[in-house]
């Protein structure tokens, strides 16, 4: 089974603390749309300390950065053993889910020679659209110690080894309302 570990809980600063799971494009909330994409044998959890309408946990205290979203997301997971893979996801990239399947395929065809697939677009890698083996990323969380204000590609160096996926467009955060206006226009044409 999948699980799904959706980061929903940062201070965004810099939408100027604007909630960006809550901002709404074409008459839904990026946090709806992610879920709406999302395969239906997934078993997702939100990291946030705010209500969003979803499951969701938060680590403690909150906003410690996307790693301690990360470890309080599979902790949650780790109480169901049927979950083999996590998916971390990002609530400011609404169309993530659909990297899934690339990044399942990319796991399966690297065997044991990898812990995780990550998507990367023009070089630049999203930690946070990743597809890790649970037990990996279990191992990696621990062997990092405290997680608080750990950047998420040092978790990623944690791992035996990883395959990038490339072109994944649809990782593609938005994190400014420059960012922001852009995907509702683009979404307007389609």
């Amino acid at each position: 089974m999948l699980g799904v570990i959706v980061l929903a809980g940062g201070r965004n600063t810099r939408m100027k603390g604007t909630d960006k799971a809550a901002i709404t494009v074409g008459g839904e909330r990026f946090i709806d749309r992610l879920y709406r994409q999302l395969p239906a044998h997934a078993l997702p959890i939100a990291v946030t300390p705010r209500d969003i309408g979803h499951p969701r946990v938060c680590e403690q205290p909150p906003f410690g950065g996307p790693v301690a979203g990360i470890a309080a997301g599979a902790a949650y997971l780790a109480r169901h053993p049927e979950v083999s893979t996590i998916a971390v996801l990002s609530a400011d990239a609404p169309d993530s889910p659909r990297t899934l399947p690339a990044l399942q395929a990319a796991l399966d065809a690297a065997g044991s020679s990898a812990d995780v697939a990550v998507c990367a677009e023009a070089e630049h890698l999203h930690p946070l659209c990743a597809l890790w083996h649970a037990d990996a990323l279990h191992s990696a969380l621990q062997q990092l110690g405290d997680p608080r204000d750990v950047s998420a590609k040092r978790l990623l160096s944690l791992a035996r080894g990883q395959v990038v996926v490339p072109d994944c467009d649809f990782a593609r955060d938005y994190d400014t309302p420059t960012d922001v206006a852009a995907y509702s226009a683009r979404l307007s044409l389609l």
